[in-house]
């Protein structure tokens, strides 16, 4: 099988920055199979975004525009419309949008709209719209959020502050797996140093948030290919600083740690307490680990495959490797190339050959998303897997789960290092 795999682009990219907006409503301007997926993803991403999307009443965005489904109503559109266009439509549906009573609207020309060169011309314009003429189709799920999420705060215009407080996390989406449980570890973290978080840019925002997000000290940089161009945009716009850990996302003890370090180096603020909540599960961890030395059951010798971002599958592969002793035999970031340079030279350093084709790899367990561990499983390759990405295996979730931060390195280790202990 080809290391090359089906992998999310701009367009739904693009999607998610709007989506991302608790008080935006996002237009499709296309037809109705440009829409379904995108809709569906944001409904059960971001459930609880506001009220409407808990209805019960299987008919009641049974509509013209909606088709069932409570976000991202669309033209639909059809053969006359693209020979005559969707001008009427498009006024039609962004009335419809208007009556939700947003502060935002974002309008996305399908692929098909954008190659007959379909223009995004309404009669009239109230509130702040954000028109995307190109799709993107063909570029990184990151750079289409990226490109979007700067339309929209220069559509949006921040305020520049004097006086400045707490940081806003850029690089997160509601693309995330777990991406609340994960911000709400953060933020507990960072708490514990005296920092205070005050917008997540793009993954569970206001517009007003965003409008006061200049007011921070410091950006920092969750996700790079998420992050790193929104961040710069605030350097350069606002005048807000920004920083990231060289050792990729907020996962594994050093990593958090890096992390942590890094935002209070720049805050001058005492990291102290967050280092001792770190280092108490780190000792919870260890004795876990004696343990399971003690009845003959070590992990060491096991393989692992990690498919993931790559500024989340970096500090994952770096972390098993040396604090379980588990060897990574494949990595696949796709398009994601973000950190080709770290994992080189983690490879070379350790003297082990890390090949991309994960989907030919037979280990002990693969880290990544649903689809690609199911499939996996199913022609034999691993006995289980472990999700930190999505599309996440389907399961009724009441506790936290984050994938990020404190409380999602320890359900890395708990998840891998049980899925160990069954195999032995």
């Amino acid at each position: 099988m080809s290391s090359e795999y089906d992998q999310p682009e701009g367009i739904l990219g693009i999607s998610l920055a709007f989506e991302g907006i608790k008080d935006a409503v996002t237009i499709m301007n296309g037809p109705t199979g440009c829409k379904s997926y995108p809709a569906w993803f944001a409904e059960h991403a971001y459930p609880c975004r506001d009220k409407e999307s808990y209805t019960n009443e299987p008919f009641k965005y049974y509509r013209r525009f909606f088709f069932t489904q409570p976000r991202v109503p669309c033209t639909y559109m059809d053969g006359d419309d693209y020979i005559m266009g969707t001008g009427g439509k498009l006024d039609e549906v962004f009335e419809d949008a208007r009556a939700l009573r947003p502060n935002l609207i974002g309008i996305i020309n399908s692929p098909g709209a954008s190659l007959i060169g379909e223009p995004l011309i309404l009669s009239s314009e109230e509130g702040i719209v954000v028109k995307i003429e190109s799709p993107m189709p063909s570029v990184p799920l990151g750079d289409g959020f990226q490109d979007t999420m700067i339309r929209i705060l220069e559509a949006i215009a921040p305020e520049r502050k004097k006086e400045r407080k707490g940081v806003n996390l850029v690089g997160m989406s509601i693309w995330d797996l777990g991406w609340e449980d994960s911000i709400s570890d953060l933020k507990q973290l960072l708490g514990l140093c005296g920092i205070t978080v005050n917008t997540v840019i793009g993954a569970g925002c206001t517009v007003s948030e965003l409008r006061e997000s200049g007011g921070a000290e410091l950006n920092v940089i969750v996700h790079r290919s998420f992050g790193k161009d929104i961040a710069k945009w605030y350097e350069r716009n606002l005048d807000v600083p920004y920083t990231e850990s060289k050792m990729g996302a907020p996962i594994g003890f050093n990593a958090l740690e890096d992390w942590i370090l890094s935002i209070c180096e720049e805050l001058n603020a005492d990291p102290s307490a967050a280092m001792r909540a770190i280092k108490d599960k780190r000792e919870r961890a260890a004795h876990v680990l004696l343990t399971l030395y003690t009845v003959h059951k070590p992990t060491v010798g096991h393989t692992f495959s990690v498919v993931a971002g790559a500024s989340l599958a970096y500090p994952v592969m770096t972390f098993l490797y040396s604090y379980l002793g588990i060897l990574p035999i494949a990595v696949n970031t796709g398009t994601d190339r973000s950190f080709d340079g770290e994992i080189k030279e983690f490879a070379d350093k350790n003297d082990l050959e890390i090949s991309e084709d994960v989907f030919d790899a037979p280990v002990s367990v693969m880290i990544g998303d649903g689809v690609n561990i199911a499939s996996a499983m199913y022609r034999g390759l691993i006995p289980e897997g472990f999700d930190i990405t999505r599309p996440g295996r389907i399961i009724v979730q009441l506790k936290e789960r984050p994938v990020l931060g404190l409380g999602g390195t320890m359900r890395l280790l708990d998840g891998v290092m049980n899925t160990l202990r069954r195999m032995d």
